[in-house]
């Protein structure tokens, strides 16, 4: 008798990682489907395939079962630049007045127009390793956004008065100027001007990262659309925690109200070469798609 050919397929062999974020999940209280761990398995994979693992200090997906306290979507995928190494901020992203409506996994968390909502990551930047504090990344995907503001929401950030800064922006507007504005270290700031006008303002990967004491810049999307080469030394890093939809300005919770839509991940760690933030982008994109993210 023949065998089954379902027999003769190798089993799936879950990343350490994928398989440690499930257990996390769980242990926090979440859940997580089959189809979801898949897709995070996928991730994972694809980030460790294109040598970018150690870029992380922290990223969340904002997926898994949702639930009354949001556990699952409050794990992050990644605590530190590996596994077994130093792990950074909280176990968990501590919620301030999120609410299970707020989230689809087909959408991600979503904070509306005027709401004091944020997450807490726990990770301030002055725990970051020296080199990390002088060059490093911030980084989310936001999905479409459909409200007019006049003021800039922080997608995430932390600032110490104008000694140091680290904060990614993005403006939502029909009209003024409309684009990201980037800060990593000092004062220094990189604004983009170029984003999209009008009340169908699509969904987007952007990124603010600083290469040297020298180069601070913005992604959006696949493609640099601003860069300062003004000099910034001795960054001694903030420490008081970086806060997602909002900013934390020194120790008191700051920044604009306005989002209006959802985010679908944030990363905090260091810089990439152009290569490799495209790489994480592609990354992101097979797995929004995945989750049924597709506007």
């Amino acid at each position: 008798m023949p065998m089954n050919p379902r027999l003769l397929r190798p089993r799936q062999t879950i990343h350490p990682e994928a398989a440690d974020w499930r257990s996390r999940v769980i242990a926090n209280g979440g859940s997580v489907s089959g189809t979801t761990l898949n897709a995070v398995d996928r991730f994972v994979k694809a980030i460790h395939a294109a040598g970018i693992r150690d870029r992380f200090y922290r990223l969340n997906l904002f997926c898994g079962n949702s639930d009354g306290n949001l556990n699952a979507v409050r794990t992050p995928l990644f605590r530190g630049p590996s596994l077994t190494g130093t792990q950074y901020g909280g176990t968990t992203d501590t919620n301030l007045n999120f609410v299970q409506g707020d989230y689809a996994e087909n959408a991600g968390l979503s904070k509306g127009e005027l709401q004091a909502k944020h997450l807490d990551t726990g990770l301030a930047t002055s725990a970051l390793p020296s080199g990390v504090i002088e060059t490093g990344h911030l980084s989310a995907w936001h999905g479409p956004v459909t409200v007019d503001f006049p003021s800039d929401p922080a997608i995430i950030g932390a600032i110490n008065s104008t000694v140091d800064r680290a904060t990614l922006v993005v403006s939502f507007r029909t009209s003024g100027t409309a684009g990201e504005t980037g800060r990593w270290g000092k004062g220094t700031t990189v604004t983009s001007t170029d984003a999209p006008l009008g009340l169908s303002r699509p969904s987007a990967f952007v990124l603010t990262q600083r290469t040297s004491a020298t180069n601070l810049e913005i992604w959006r999307n696949g493609a640099i659309v601003a860069s300062i080469a003004t000099s910034t030394t001795g960054i001694a890093g903030i420490t008081h925690s970086l806060l997602v939809f909002r900013q934390n300005n020194t120790g008191v919770v700051g920044g604009e109200l306005n989002m209006g839509g959802p985010l679908r991940h944030y990363s905090i760690g260091d810089d990439m070469t152009s290569a490799q933030v495209l790489a994480f982008r592609a990354a992101l994109s097979a797995f929004n798609t995945a989750m049924g993210r597709t506007t």
